[in-house]
């Protein structure tokens, strides 16, 4: 009988407060043990700053000046070399996309011309601001009009429709570039459109800079 009191008395104490109102030896095994787990939790899941879009204009026309100087070093500071970017042209019927980790590494589908080559048709890029670009029809196009119902150099921050589409199902891609291309979409939060070749370019924003990510240069109405 004493020997089962006392082991009924040592429970109550280990699993208990004290009288003086302390945390039992356990109670104080559990506090620490969620401190433990609070200090492994893995780091970098905050939520990432939000772009700079004041700086957007001004980072665009640094990337345009360094295209028409057909700089590419000076290009190559909007690329980030971990993750690249895509050019999406369409040489036919069906898009094309081509990963590159510099701007130095580019060979167009259209006669392998740099990248740097589209500062030809490129000329002006005078930026101005939409929530959504002018409208486009190919039947417009006779008359070497572009088809665009305004034309200009236009950059928008509403880019949901292209984090969405699902052009790159029709190009010859693997699994793995499909993942890939599907997830740097996801990250885009700038772009440009340059009704003048239909040509768009579009960023996101890492570590305070604004990255190319894609330059789609497909022709509308080409195929």
């Amino acid at each position: 009988m004493r020997y089962t009191l006392s082991v009924l008395s040592l429970l109550l104490i280990l699993t208990s407060c004290g009288p003086d109102g302390r945390n039992s030896t356990l109670g104080n095994e559990r506090i620490d043990s969620v401190k433990e787990l609070q200090e492994e939790e893995p780091q970098g899941t905050a939520t990432p700053a939000a772009p700079d879009t004041a700086a957007f204009p001004g980072a665009f026309n640094r990337f345009f000046s360094a295209l028409q100087a057909a700089d590419t070093a000076a290009l190559n500071t909007f690329v980030d070399a971990a993750q690249g970017f895509w050019l999406i042209e369409q040489p036919g019927a069906m898009p094309a996309y081509s990963h590159f980790t510099s701007v130095q590494e580019v060979k167009r589908e259209y006669q392998q011309l740099p990248f740097t080559s589209i500062n030809q048709q490129v000329k002006q890029c005078a930026l101005q601001q939409r929530e959504e670009f002018p409208a486009f029809d190919c039947a417009d196009m006779d008359g070497g009009a572009t088809g665009f119902a305004e034309d200009g150099c236009f950059y928008t921050f509403i880019t949901s429709d292209f984090q969405n589409t699902d052009i790159w199902q029709y190009a010859e891609l693997t699994k793995q570039q499909e993942a890939q291309v599907q997830e740097l979409q996801r990250q885009v939060q700038a772009t440009v459109l340059h009704t003048g070749t239909a040509y768009r370019f579009h960023f996101g924003y890492r570590n305070g800079r604004w990255l190319l990510l894609f330059a789609d240069l497909r022709v509308p109405c080409s195929a």
